[in-house]
């Protein structure tokens, strides 16, 4: 069975609500903000109805957006430094063993901040590679402008998409 994506109720009330308003794109931005500090959820499924709801307002929302995540990813690499290796891995010990912690700690290695704005525009899960990048001497400022135009761009590529074909995405709503 294909399970539709779709926001909470509360969460689709706050979009419809506040698209009327010119802030919208900052209340959209908020929720990137604090969907990529908590990773509680991938903020597409948001993203989207967003743009469906008020889709004049697509580069907005995808620049807002993006500089949101970017500024929620520069706090994540400060706590995740802050936390530590050994904490953190105390806790999730099963972590440092896979494969891909492996591979992607090679890739940060070869290419530091671009490997980070790569991940953050790509659908990849960017919550593991920002904690490998916070456990070297982290960039805080770097890591937020790397996120941001990785996520600012992934983020402006699918809201101009939403807005120009938007029957493909209005299973989000």
């Amino acid at each position: 069975m294909n399970a539709k994506p779709h926001i909470p109720d509360w969460l689709r009330r706050i979009l419809r609500v506040s698209a009327s308003h010119r802030y919208y794109p900052l209340v959209v931005a908020l929720i990137a903000f604090a969907a990529t500090v908590t990773f509680s959820f991938p903020f597409v499924i948001v993203l989207i109805p967003a743009v469906l709801i008020a889709p004049r307002r697509w580069l907005s929302l995808g620049v807002l957006s993006g500089l949101a995540s970017g500024l929620a990813g520069g706090a994540l690499v400060e706590v995740f430094h802050f936390m530590g290796y050994e904490l953190v891995l105390s806790r999730f010990p099963q972590v440092a063993a896979s494969e891909k912690w492996q591979f992607a700690a090679d890739w940060l290695d070869r290419y530091g901040l671009l490997a980070l704005a790569v991940v953050a525009g790509s659908p990849m899960p960017q919550t593991p590679v920002v904690f490998l990048y916070s456990l070297a001497h982290p960039s805080t400022v770097g890591a937020m402008i790397a996120i941001g135009i990785g996520k600012t761009v992934k983020y402006v590529v699918l809201a101009w998409l939403t807005q120009h074909y938007p029957k493909r995405f209005s299973n989000y709503r």
